[in-house]
């Protein structure tokens, strides 16, 4: 994770995501939109980030970093 970390820093992309069994990691979103343990919403800077799911919580929230603990059933990317 620290290399995802330093490579974003150096080079930062638009958003960038990595699923884990009952982990997802969040690098350089905007903004949360919706909150909720069955679906959240991300904004990112040309995108909305859908997660559906169960049991979701916040482990982490850090300066455009998230940890989500949970169960991912959906994920939807739209493009603006």
């Amino acid at each position: 994770m620290a290399y995802n970390y330093l490579r974003n820093f150096l080079d930062p992309i638009d958003f960038h995501i990595d699923i884990y069994d009952k982990k997802i990691h969040i690098t350089n979103y905007l903004k949360i939109l919706t909150l909720g343990s069955n679906k959240i919403i991300i904004k990112a800077k040309s995108c909305k980030i859908t997660l559906e799911g169960r049991d979701f919580s916040l482990n982490k929230l850090a300066d455009s970093e998230l940890l989500i603990l949970g169960r991912l059933d959906n994920l939807e990317i739209k493009y603006e």
